[in-house]
C-alpha cells in the first residue's frame, strides 16, 4: 500500500527518484522536494463547502 503524497509546491502527486541528488524524491511537474501527506479530512471539508455553496445558490434562486 503507498502513500498518498502530494507536492507541496503545485499539488501534483507524481514523483519520481532525482539520480543527481542521490536518489531523492522529487515531484516530476516543478522539481520541489517538499511534499505532504494526502488528508482525507481535507477533501470531506472542501466536499462540504461546495455543498453548502451550492445550497445557498438555490435558495437565492428560489
Amino acid at each position: 500500500m503507498g502513500v498518498n503524497r502530494v507536492c507541496f509546491n503545485c499539488g501534483s502527486s507524481s514523483f519520481v527518484s532525482d539520480r543527481s541528488l542521490g536518489g531523492k524524491i522529487v515531484c516530476s511537474k516543478c522539481g520541489s522536494s517538499s511534499f505532504k501527506n494526502k488528508s482525507s479530512s481535507f477533501l470531506k471539508s472542501k466536499y462540504l463547502v461546495f455543498l453548502a455553496i451550492a445550497i445557498a445558490i438555490l435558495i437565492i434562486v428560489i
